[in-house]
C-alpha cells in the first residue's frame, strides 16, 4: 500500500497537515500578536477596546513603547520617589551608613523602625505610662540589639523624639532613649 504513495504526495501531505496545524496554534494563542503585525504591516492603528460601554478604553497596541535597554541609568534609592509623603507621618530616609559593616543592618533597621512606629501608635492610643513605654521599647532594642552602637541607633532615638515626644503623654528625651539603648546592649552582650 505505501508503494502506491510517491515521495511527492507524502512530503506535500505533511507539509499541508504542518501549515493547519501551526494555523491552529497561531490563531488560537497568539491572536493579538498576529493581530499586532499585521496593523504594523498596513500602518493603521487598532481598534480601542471599550469594557461595558464605559470611559476605560483599551487600545490594543503597545502603550508603553519598545523596551531599550541599553539606555538603562541605576539611580540611588535616596533619589527615588513613588509619591507625595503621607502627611501624617515624616518618612524617614535612611542615611547613608559610614561603616561599611552596617550596610547589611538595613534590613533590621526597617523592622525595627516599623514596629518602633506601631509603639509610637499603642502608646498614643492607650495612654500608657512612661515605665510600659520603656518596657516595650527595651523588648525592641532585644530583638534588635545588633543596631546598638551604629549610626541606625541614632536614627531611632531622632524618629522617637520628633515622632513620638509630641504625642507621647509624658516627656521623653534623647539622653533617657540612650541610656536604653546602652543598658540592653550590655545586658545583651555575650560573657
Amino acid at each position: 500500500m505505501l508503494h502506491q504513495i510517491s515521495w511527492f504526495t507524502y512530503g506535500s501531505a505533511i507539509f499541508l497537515i504542518a501549515i493547519v496545524y501551526y494555523a491552529y496554534v497561531g490563531l488560537t494563542f497568539y491572536k493579538t500578536e498576529l493581530h499586532g503585525i499585521i496593523y504594523r504591516l498596513t500602518g493603521r492603528k487598532p481598534a480601542v477596546s471599550k469594557f461595558s460601554d464605559g470611559d476605560f478604553q483599551i487600545p490594543g497596541y503597545s502603550v508603553a513603547g519598545a523596551i531599550k535597554p541599553e539606555e538603562v541609568d541605576f539611580v540611588a534609592q535616596e533619589d527615588l520617589s513613588f509619591g507625595p509623603p503621607d502627611e501624617t507621618e515624616t518618612p524617614v530616609i535612611p542615611t547613608p551608613v559610614k561603616n561599611e559593616q552596617d550596610i547589611h543592618l538595613l534590613g533590621e533597621f526597617s523592622e525595627m523602625l516599623s514596629e518602633v512606629k506601631t509603639l509610637i501608635r499603642v502608646i498614643n492610643e492607650s495612654s500608657e505610662t512612661k515605665e510600659n513605654f520603656e518596657m516595650l521599647f527595651r523588648l525592641i532594642i532585644q530583638k534588635y540589639y545588633s543596631l546598638a552602637g551604629t549610626a541606625y541607633e541614632e536614627q531611632v532615638n531622632d524618629y522617637l523624639i520628633i515622632e513620638g515626644a509630641d504625642q507621647f503623654p509624658f516627656s521623653l528625651t534623647l539622653i533617657e532613649l540612650q541610656s536604653l539603648w546602652t543598658n540592653e546592649a550590655h545586658e545583651n552582650q555575650p560573657a
